[in-house]
């Protein structure tokens, strides 16, 4: 038997008595992004009542639609303006009702006043912010990390977890994250969970091939589980975490991303280095 048909032999295992669940997960991975809730009309803090969702078991991740910020930012001139700046990486950690003023001064201090576009930009990051704030657990007080990327390089395509409670991920600009479908995804995270890397790494060859990743389309917010949720029951979402990876950029076709990440504050790594898992 090949490696392909054991996977597929899997595959059609996990499929068995979870028929309900495969629906849905072939229904959120449909198209080329996968959904939860479109937003209509405005994007009020209220549009992410449904991240609420995230707290249930059988929800690996959550991606929120949102053409209304498309349109906005279509309407300015930060396409060409991030398009020809330097690449950096401004970090902050915000209150968790965070308004538009208070990201721009932590983001962008150094911009000029005439960069009115930037508030645009800024004010949706703050809602962002809220929104994620009060979709997952954070002590009184703790805050949230705002990483705000502008990247010509690709920082790692691999498939990988986070080791999280969850993350937020949303690409204002370029090739968005690229997740794994919940079905596929659960087959490699509870692998990795098990010390099975060899096993993990041979799943995911094979989910190249067979289920690649999709990409979340542009200011999409994407919700990740990773694998340090913990229950009301006590239990955690160890081997349950999406799979995902960031895009391949190509920068001599000028290629690049404008990337913002969360994370909770107590998950957050204070060591300055770059990680695989935590990208």
């Amino acid at each position: 038997m090949t490696l392909a048909s054991r996977v597929s032999s899997v595959t059609r295992a996990q499929s068995r008595g979870k028929s309900e669940r495969a629906c849905g997960a072939a229904t959120r991975a449909s198209a080329s992004t996968v959904t939860r809730r479109r937003s209509v009309g405005t994007s009020e803090d209220d549009d992410f009542e449904s991240f609420r969702n995230i707290s249930e078991k059988d929800v690996a991740f959550i991606v929120f639609e949102r053409d209304d910020v498309r349109e906005a930012l279509s309407k300015t001139n930060l396409r060409e303006y991030f398009r020809t700046a330097e690449s950096f990486e401004r970090k902050a950690r915000v209150d968790a009702d965070v308004g538009g003023l208070e990201v721009r001064r932590a983001l962008f201090a150094d911009a000029t006043s005439s960069e009115a576009a930037l508030d645009v930009l800024c004010d949706d990051i703050a809602r962002v912010v809220r929104g994620f704030a009060r979709a997952v657990p954070m002590d009184k007080d703790e805050r949230v990390l705002v990483n705000l990327s502008l990247l010509r390089s690709t920082l790692c395509s691999r498939l990988h977890v986070d080791h999280t409670s969850a993350r937020c991920m949303v690409t204002y600009f370029g090739a968005g994250t690229e997740v794994l479908d919940e079905r596929t995804s659960g087959i490699i995270a509870k692998a990795n969970a098990s010390g099975g890397n060899v096993v993990s790494d041979v799943l995911k060859s094979l989910a190249e091939r067979f289920a690649p990743p999709r990409a979340v389309r542009e200011c999409a917010v994407c919700l990740l589980k990773g694998e340090r949720w913990t229950y009301v029951d006590g239990s955690t979402s160890k081997g349950q975490a999406i799979v995902h990876r960031s895009p391949a950029i190509d920068a001599d076709n000028g290629e690049w991303r404008l990337t913002l990440k969360l994370d909770v504050e107590s998950f957050g790594c204070a060591c300055g280095h770059a990680h695989d898992d935590l990208i």
